[in-house]
């Protein structure tokens, strides 16, 4: 190596690296701030930008100005017209439009001219921020409906049409309402006679439910149309009644079934009636029972009214809501004992006294039986179980025990109780 090479000045690469680097950040600064210029600039230009411009804005409600002077001093109410919405173009300079929100368009009608029933076409205005006027709109004049609004109400009539299967019949159809109200101008509802409520049934056999529209209609049956008139109901729901017919004999079922045709005669008048119910139901009978008798309560031959009870769905067409039931004794006498063998259950260890030793008891059967039957084959029972220790007098129900060999053949007549003095 020479000596002038010696002599050349060396490069120092961490300074020139360091160099780049601090170029590269100058640049990205630069750029930054370029688009911040840009971005305050644009502002700027919409600010201030005094170019016309447009803005469409939909679903304008259209208010009414005037309301409180029909209804307070002509007495009519605006029966329609006061749920219209328009589409409103605006036009302004560029920086006001972008300012403005859907709050700030307002349209309206004025009723000012309004002097009394009848249908109004009223030009829709609007009212803008200065600087901003209107340009197009969806709709120039909006109609509006001025009556004095009634409501009446009117009956409900349901008309059918079906097919009913044989041994059925139909009865009167049952809707959930039987009136219904209706409002409107006076002049339209005085026309109306009815709201009906049309069904095609089809085929039936059975009890149905159905919901239908109602439709109003006037005396010649013509249906009435009028927008400006409202049900306070649209629907109403009517049952169908569908019914079978049938007699059914009266029956009276026995407590301890004691009774037969061998020992007792029982006649019931009217000995059967006519119902009529749903099908389903009917089908499921095959009598009507009058309820149950206590053969231990009759204490010979008697006579007694017996209310007609009947299943839900089940009608009664007869008239007559009682029976009189006569039980007369076949073959039978009466035997009285006085019964001595007296058995007490005290489960709660109570301290008594009984007010006798015996009783004298009532009991049915044939003769034959009745020989057979002595006080030596009857017990009494009195249970205790279901008293406390509160001193006193009370009564107790006797259960009367007849031996097995003579159950069922032989019976006690009437209720039997002893008075038990608790101490």
């Amino acid at each position: 190596m020479s000596d002038n090479e010696k002599n050349l000045p060396t490069a120092d690469a961490s300074k020139g690296d360091y160099q780049v680097k601090e170029s590269r950040n100058e640049k990205l600064i630069a750029k930054i701030l370029c688009v911040l210029a840009a971005i305050i600039l644009w502002f700027y230009v919409v600010m201030t930008d005094t170019t016309t411009d447009e803005k469409a804005f939909s679903g304008i409600s259209v208010d009414i100005r005037g309301r409180d002077r029909i209804e307070d001093t002509l007495g009519l109410t605006i029966i329609s017209g006061y749920d219209l919405t328009v589409d409103v173009t605006v036009k302004g300079p560029r920086a006001d439009i972008n300012r403005l929100t859907v709050d700030d368009v307002k349209a309206y009608i004025d009723m000012k001219t309004v002097d009394g029933a009848g249908e109004y076409t009223l030009p829709i205005r609007t009212s803008l921020p200065n600087g901003i006027t209107a340009g197009a709109l969806s709709a120039n004049y909006m109609t509006v409906y001025v009556d004095k609004r009634t409501t009446i109400s009117v009956p409900v009539k349901i008309v059918t049409s079906q097919v009913i299967e044989a041994d059925f019949t139909m009865g009167t159809p049952e809707p959930s309402i039987e009136t219904v109200n209706v409002s409107g101008p006076e002049e339209v509802l005085q026309t109306i006679d009815h709201a009906e409520a049309s069904f095609d049934l089809g085929r039936v056999s059975k009890t149905l439910i159905s919901t239908g529209k109602l439709t109003l209609v006037d005396a010649n049956g013509n249906e009435i149309n009028d927008p400006y008139v409202r049900l306070q109901t649209a629907e109403v729901t009517v049952r169908f009644p569908v019914y079978v017919y049938r007699d059914f004999e009266l029956k009276v079922d026995t407590k301890y079934g004691y009774y037969d045709s061998t020992n007792s005669r029982i006649t019931i008048s009217p000995a059967s009636i006519q119902v009529r119910g749903d099908p389903d139901v009917i089908s499921s009978m095959d009598s009507i029972s009058l309820g149950q008798i206590d053969e231990k309560k009759i204490t010979g031959d008697e006579t007694k009214n017996m209310a007609i009870m009947l299943p839900d769905g089940v009608e009664n067409l007869s008239g007559t809501t009682t029976a009189t039931v006569t039980i007369t004794q076949i073959g039978t006498t009466t035997k009285k004992l006085n019964v001595t063998d007296i058995n007490v259950v005290n489960p709660n260890g109570l301290e008594y006294t009984l007010e006798r030793n015996s009783m004298t008891v009532t009991f049915r059967g044939t003769k034959t039986m009745l020989d057979m039957l002595s006080s030596r084959n009857v017990s009494l029972t009195l249970d205790l179980g279901y008293l406390n220790k509160t001193a006193g007098t009370v009564s107790v129900p006797v259960t009367v025990n007849v031996q097995s060999t003579l159950s069922g053949k032989v019976y006690e007549i009437g209720d039997y109780s002893m008075n038990v003095t608790i101490k």
